[in-house]
């Protein structure tokens, strides 16, 4: 019988470490991926409780994997999955914002996206659920065996094979929210009272019409309601993009809004709100670099 864990969370951001927790909690074994082989055990703190996880630099056995990484990660996340033999046998569970423009050809047909309302950050070593929300999976044919205990370890779940569209809905929450947390330096729920109405409306707009090119029919309105619901959920939350602001990473934008803008040139569309955000956010990283 092995002793090797049955999951393998790789991403040690606000969600990835909530995620972890959740399944521990459930009594679900768990290692935690890092880039670097990590001989002492991980500690998460949350709700003032210390949760220890072994580390792994490498997949060295078939599991069911939960990334919750960067968008820029993937790619090379993917290339390195794939020169692992377990990863053939291996669940992978996949969650990041925005979009990429070649996916479609970096996936497997059995590789699940995971979606989310929930609401995260880190408070110095304290991961904080800052939002209660709810999640979807799909994109793969059926329901992964590990559908069940993700829907037990952070409920709500629901199953959506055709997963596109609410990948479209969390694209404009996230083109709606997070650039406009860093051009305001606030809290999600802050966002309304300080942002210029003309412009957030003019991003769901483009949004919407770039989604139709793909088939999918958004209203911008009801990506409008949709953003500030979540805005009210997670009011307290600062978003990831502001946390990485302030902590000198590499941001998001270009698979957000910068998406929206080169994606809705592509198709002949003008998306000029969403390269004004994606612009003017870039440039206020590169001001911060500078500093």
């Amino acid at each position: 019988m092995t002793t090797q864990p049955s999951w393998l969370v790789i991403g040690q951001g606000a969600l990835g470490s909530l995620m972890a927790v959740h399944l521990a909690k459930i009594g679900q074994r768990v290692t935690v991926k890092l880039r670097s082989a990590h001989p002492e055990p991980l500690t998460i703190m949350h709700d003032n409780q210390p949760w220890s996880f072994p580390c792994s630099a490498t997949l060295t056995q078939p599991s069911t994997i939960f990334a919750a990484v960067k968008a820029y990660h993937v790619r090379p996340l993917l290339d390195e999955l794939q020169q692992a033999p377990a990863f053939a046998a291996s669940t992978l569970i996949l969650s990041y914002n925005g979009m990429l423009e070649d996916e479609a050809s970096l996936l497997r047909p059995s590789d699940c996206h995971w979606v989310t309302t929930h609401g995260a950050y880190h408070d110095g070593l304290e991961v904080i659920h800052g939002g209660h929300g709810e999640s979807w999976l799909g994109g793969c044919d059926q329901p992964p065996a590990a559908f069940e205990t993700l829907a037990q370890a952070l409920p709500p779940l629901h199953w959506h094979a055709e997963i596109h569209q609410r990948r479209w809905q969390k694209l404009a929450v996230n083109c709606l929210i997070n650039p406009f947390t860093v051009l305001h330096q606030c809290r999600n729920g802050e966002v309304l009272e300080r942002l210029d109405h003309a412009v957030w409306h003019a991003v769901a707009t483009e949004i919407a019409a770039l989604a139709a090119t793909q088939g999918l029919q958004l209203q911008a309105d009801e990506l409008l309601a949709n953003a500030q619901r979540v805005m009210q959920q997670t009011a307290q939350n600062r978003s990831s993009m502001l946390q990485d602001f302030r902590l000198g990473r590499r941001l998001e934008i270009d698979y957000l809004n910068g998406f929206v803008a080169q994606a809705s040139a592509t198709a002949g569309l003008d998306a000029p709100a969403n390269d004004w955000v994606w612009r003017r956010v870039n440039a206020l990283s590169q001001d911060r670099d500078l500093q």
